[in-house]
């Protein structure tokens, strides 16, 4: 089978696919199009007004995205509102819907009850006597625009005596996380105790604190507060919620474009309990909703602003961040003061956490879209892996061993049979890097599996991010017997005698750039008084996991793989290197594994949004089962696009496949930080240098992972292909 051909015919089938790919979403898009266009233009030929185009256009989008969120067509919803349901209701029936297709624990776990038991298996409500004390938690003042959180007491706020929150201890992913410790707030709260306006303390802004003060505000900072293991959160007028309370807000004048700063130096609680689930004389916690509000207390007599009277935001008592720059020394009187109110409500505790998901649009279509989209590719690539295996491969085999080719003889062949004396040469080109790329690559897959088959068995909670990742580090640290010894079954396959060099290597290189590279910035982050920053107690521990117990078990996994007998490999390697001819011009190119990358990339572009989502914008991701799904199928993708690549090198006598299948997938990590890259500039919006030094020096370490996953994955796969191809092939 000739090379041409071949790479015709995949090439044709990919563009068919592609095409059908492409085809499918805009054939259901245009009726819908359609539909809304010929609705108005009737309109128009009635003689409707531009203001009543203008409501009919705004309807019909309407209906069009309520129908796409419940899945279900237009007509269903008209039919809804002719029997006297409003859009309202229709609304908030879809919501329900949604969340319950949304409480799941994966693809192949059975439905859950309630979303408490996906978020947090295992945990039995706690309830709370009449008159008792609660201690409202405070974490860190965190900002989606900066991604730098600030330890809550590092601003002019009021302190109690005593801030140390006596609770669990932080573990090894929360302190990697650079997370503050939990410290107790400065609020006195009795359960059922309604609490009227309070004054807590004075402080006095000075012209440089006003000016931080504002910079917080522009940025977006909000405050994180808890209480029974509940997130605080403001509702909006639209029905979203933002977690935490904003540590001000900004208003700004559209005629001439000035803005000014306000600041929330009043919060008002609402606590929301359930009564009737729990004893007598007992109440659960199933909400807790902040009010924010800013008013410039009276500093001569306080009872004017804050008395009996629930406080709320009035022009002529909000409180400007308006520092004077003719007079530097003159300071702003900021009083600080809460109130706490007490709502019974027959919301389940079981249900609490629903109001965290109910205002955002349901994704459960996106992620089927997703695994099915990854499924449909690795299917074309196994179709075209099947073709190669039977029809070609077969075809030529029978050609080859059936009619005796004499190698001897001076015959006109060609093809991937050709270079069966040099196919297992090893490279030229540092065969050490190769086995150390590898066997990380090959330490990383044992470690991401294991960690996402441990959520699916609920044995890892995916939603305690700092518990996920004290369990994901220290799975990848005893996974370094992986990585040792397919390192050193790879190098002493290359003809490697330098076994320690290789181990440590091994060892030392992946862990200690990523450590490198975290305490680079680690530095920055101390020098900007970031809580984010890690201590040095952190990196300690963290050095004597990487130094006591991963690089003794990557020794132990070398040891092993060296004392071992060599791979053996059906052919035998020519003393002479074959001359390679000119090869293709697509495959004969330098950058062409850049492109073959995209192909498994784009088997978990849309579960990377949600993962992109979940990391920077501070949402929860709890579909483990779906991340499961997709890195498998990225890994088979990743094999199955390398032995197409390998075959078809082959195929133009090209025996050089061993960077070149490892380049192949690893460019799959160069793709996911060019989407990084994209994500940062078109969701994001950071502000500040050192924000994106964070954002851009994390990504980098995650889409090295990722290369590295691939490539070895795919390395393997295709090592493992050229021996049964060439175990076929009948030799003298």
């Amino acid at each position: 089978m000739q090379m041409s051909s071949s790479f015709s015919k995949i090439a044709l089938i990919a563009l068919l696919a592609f095409v059908v790919a492409s085809v499918i979403p805009l054939t259901n898009a245009v009726p819908l199009r359609n539909s809304i266009a010929r609705q108005i233009m009737e309109a128009k030929k009635n003689g409707a007004s531009p203001e009543e185009i203008k409501k009919l256009k705004m309807r019909l989008m309407d209906e069009k995205r309520t129908a796409r969120a419940a899945g279900v067509s237009v007509e269903t919803i008209k039919k809804a509102q002719a029997n006297g349901a409003t859009l309202d209701q229709i609304k908030a029936r879809i919501s329900a819907n949604n969340l319950a297709r949304r409480k799941k624990t994966g693809i192949f776990k059975k439905r859950e009850t309630t979303l408490a038991d996906v978020l947090f298996p295992g945990v039995s409500p706690k309830e709370y006597p009449v008159g008792k004390p609660m201690d409202v938690i405070v974490d860190t003042v965190t900002s989606k625009k900066t991604q730098l959180p600030f330890a809550y007491y590092k601003l002019p706020v009021c302190a109690p005596e005593e801030t140390r929150f006596r609770g669990k201890r932080k573990n090894l992913g929360e302190r990697l996380m650079g997370k503050a410790t939990a410290a107790l707030s400065p609020y006195e709260i009795r359960v059922l105790k309604d609490v009227t306006c309070t004054p807590l303390c004075t402080k006095h802004f000075d012209f440089k604190l006003t000016q931080r003060m504002k910079k917080l505000i522009a940025r977006d900072y909000v405050v994180n507060l808890s209480l029974d293991g509940l997130p605080a959160h403001v509702a909006r007028n639209n029905g979203s919620i933002i977690r935490g309370y904003p540590l001000g807000s900004k208003l700004i004048n559209e005629a001439t474009g000035k803005v000014q700063y306000l600041l929330h130096n009043h919060v008002r609680f609402v606590i929301h309990y359930n009564d009737q689930e729990s004893s007598s004389g007992y109440v659960r916690i199933v909400g807790f909703e902040i009010k924010p509000i800013t008013i410039n207390h009276d500093e001569k007599d306080i009872r004017k602003t804050c008395g009996s009277e629930p406080v709320r935001n009035i022009e002529e008592t909000l409180l400007y961040m308006k520092p004077d720059p003719a007079n530097k020394g003159r300071s702003i009187p900021v009083t600080y003061s809460y109130e706490v109110e007490w709502k019974q409500s027959n919301l389940a505790w079981t249900d609490r956490w629903d109001v965290f998901l109910l205002a955002n649009p349901d994704d459960a279509t996106a992620h089927h879209m997703s695994v099915l989209n990854s499924f449909m590719i690795v299917i074309f690539l196994s179709t075209c892996t099947a073709i190669i295996l039977i029809k070609a491969l077969r075809k030529d085999l029978a050609i080859y061993n059936d009619l005796g080719v004499d190698m001897s003889e001076d015959e006109d062949e060609s093809g991937w049979k050709m270079v069966h004396g040099d196919v297992f040469r090893p490279p030229t080109t540092s065969p050490l890097a190769l086995g150390v790329l590898v066997g990380s690559g090959a330490q990383i897959a044992v470690a991401a599996i294991g960690t996402l088959v441990l959520c699916q068995t609920k044995l890892i909670n995916p939603a305690m991010k700092g518990q996920a990742l004290s369990n994901v580090v220290l799975l990848y640290v005893f996974s370094g017997t992986v990585s040792g010894y397919i390192s050193a079954r790879i190098f002493k396959f290359c003809g490697g005698k330098n076994w320690k060099l290789n181990t440590i290597i091994t060892a030392v290189a992946f862990p200690g750039l990523l450590m490198s590279l975290f305490l680079v910035l680690n530095i920055f982050l101390a020098f900007y008084g970031s809580s984010k920053c890690v201590s040095f107690v952190t990196i300690i521990l963290a050095f004597l996991l990487w130094a006591c117990v991963s690089t003794p078990l990557v020794f132990i996994g070398s040891f092993l793989g060296f004392k071992r007998e060599a791979i053996h490999v059906p052919t035998r390697t020519n003393q002479i290197a074959r001359v390679i001819p000119p090869q293709n011009s697509i495959l004969g190119n330098k950058f062409s594994s850049l492109f073959i990358g995209a192909l498994p990339f784009s088997c978990a572009v849309i579960e990377i949004y949600f993962l992109m989502c979940s990391i920077w914008m501070h949402q929860y991701y709890y579909l483990m089962g779906y991340l499961l799904t997709i890195t498998i199928l990225i890994g088979v993708c990743s094999v199955l696009t390398s032995i197409i690549m390998c075959y078809l090198r082959l195929t133009g006598e090209d025996h050089r496949w061993w960077w070149k299948s490892f380049a192949d997938s690893a460019s799959c990590g160069v793709w996911l930080f060019a989407y990084s890259l994209w994500y940062l500039f078109s969701r994001l919006n950071l502000v500040g240098i050192l924000p994106y030094v964070v954002y851009v020096t994390y990504m980098a370490m995650i889409s090295l992972t990722l290369a590295l996953y691939t490539g070895s994955v795919s390395f393997m796969g295709v090592f493992y292909f050229n021996r049964i191809i060439y175990n076929a092939v009948k030799l003298d």
